[in-house]
């Protein structure tokens, strides 16, 4: 069997061979279409490894590399029904990570999001090294929604990097001891943010404009003109914008036709801007325009936001270690999510940690979403 890079040849059979897994569901089309996979074969920002017996795909997994933040996101990964349990999908990612560490300008973070309907993808991640780092509940769908875990290989240089003066929000600090230990990064004191010092003004008249081009640019020449706020989320591109008549308020997001899975890349706005009521407003407008759960990161070290964030009914789900590259330090990211669907847990399959998290999770979602009378029943 030969691990490579895939290239301009294998198209077809790489989109064939997630239709004869998946029978055409899976979520991202980038599998689908044979414009986008050529793209990100010729890509710089990312790397297609596949392996072949004879000639023949059975197995692959995609890596997105940012070269600034010096991380990578393994992703896709896929091996033929009869080739399973062979271990070939573990040495062809084991590949993966070899070449991203001696081929490329280098990488601090590799992390990966694996499916909970079997404990396989979870154990062959821990095999290579991957830490835990939290649970999205009902993020995609394929056959049925789809609960999925997260999981990073954090190197020593990374946690070297990394900002440890800043205490964390009471609020996520459950969360963040889970983390600490699986990863060793050390206790944080705790903080309750002040109430807001300014008068705070509401966003106005929000609408959502669809027009992926348009959006990108403009998304892209905020970026570039350093007006955006927490505009880091990697591997994502916008693809819909929700603003207000005069565009004093900007919010980017990606949301997926496919499963109606939902990203907050970043926006612009004034800086006494109620957070958390754009937030919610937010919330239903991408509800009605087909988002199912919608997912959003905020610097760890910055409490403010994040007591904007869960006031709008965020669940902290995760929380990703030296995640940022600012100069020569690195940033402790949270994440947060929102499901519009129904929990449903029954097709679940956690290995070890990963139960903790859920059960962390479904405590926030308690504690957030329930009136107190009823905790008590």
């Amino acid at each position: 069997m030969n691990l490579q890079l895939a290239t301009e040849e294998d198209i077809f059979q790489i989109s064939q061979l997630y239709f004869d897994v998946y029978q055409g569901t899976y979520p991202d089309p980038l599998m689908k279409d044979f414009g986008l996979i050529r793209q990100f074969i010729q890509s710089e920002a990312g790397f297609w490894f596949v392996t072949k017996d004879n000639g023949k795909i059975i197995a692959s997994v995609l890596t997105a590399y940012d070269k600034e933040n010096l991380i990578a996101k393994a992703f896709g990964a896929v091996v033929r029904n009869e080739y399973r349990q062979r271990g070939i999908m573990e040495e062809l990612l084991a590949y993966g990570i070899k070449y991203l560490r001696e081929k490329t300008g280098g990488v601090d973070v590799i992390y990966s999001t694996t499916r909970t309907v079997n404990e396989a993808a979870q154990t062959l991640t821990e095999k290579l090294g991957f830490k835990k780092l939290g649970i999205f509940p009902n993020a995609h769908r394929t056959n049925d929604y789809e609960t999925h875990c997260l999981a990073a290989i954090v190197y020593p240089e990374a946690l070297e990097k990394r900002n440890k003066s800043y205490m964390i929000h009471h609020e996520v600090a459950s969360l963040y001891d889970i983390v600490q230990n699986e990863v060793g990064m050390g206790a944080l004191e705790t903080i309750i943010p002040d109430k807001p010092s300014k008068v705070l003004v509401e966003p106005g008249d929000l609408e959502v404009v669809k027009s992926p081009k348009f959006v990108n640019y403009r998304y892209q020449h905020l970026k570039n003109e350093k007006q955006l706020e927490f505009e880091f989320f990697p591997f994502h591109q916008p693809n819909l914008v929700i603003l207000t008549p005069d565009q004093s308020v900007e919010l980017f997001c990606h949301l997926s036709s496919v499963d109606g899975y939902c990203v907050i890349v970043g926006g612009k706005m004034p800086g006494n801007l109620n957070f958390t009521d754009l937030f919610l407003r937010s919330n239903k407008l991408l509800r009605d325009a087909g988002a199912r759960y919608i997912e959003v990161i905020a610097r760890a070290d910055r409490p403010k936001i994040l007591e904007s964030i869960l006031r709008a009914k965020f669940i902290p789900c995760g929380l990703f270690p030296a995640f940022q590259k600012v100069g020569d330090r690195r940033h402790d990211f949270v994440v947060f999510s929102r499901s519009f669907e129904i929990f449903d847990f029954q097709n679940v399959r956690l290995k070890g940690l990963n139960q903790v998290y859920l059960e962390e999770y479904f405590n926030a979602w308690k504690r957030m979403s329930l009136n107190p009378k009823l905790l008590n029943l």
